[in-house]
């Protein structure tokens, strides 16, 4: 008999639009640590729990930037929402 081992199934990085004190960043784990990246500076910190009560997450990066690109195609910000549908008869 012949034991088959199942393919380890390794997740898909994501990155989170975050603030941590008075910065905003983006958010990622790696190698399961948490690491805060300030774009602007390239200001990398590594997540403390400490950290934790300064830190708001927010979007997930990928699908803030496809939601953006539907929204330019369809016209802009304005167009969309001058254009949205109101659900009233």
């Amino acid at each position: 008999m012949t034991s088959v081992t199942q393919p380890t199934i390794k997740a898909k990085p994501r990155a989170f639009y975050a603030h941590m004190d008075d910065q905003a960043g983006l958010l990622t784990k790696v190698n399961g640590t948490l690491f805060f990246m300030v774009p602007e500076t390239g200001d990398i910190t590594e997540i403390e729990p400490e950290h934790t009560p300064f830190l708001t997450v927010l979007g997930q990066v990928d699908v803030a930037m496809v939601q953006w690109m539907e929204d330019m195609v369809a016209g802009g910000y304005a167009a969309k929402a001058c254009n949205r549908e109101m659900g009233v008869n």
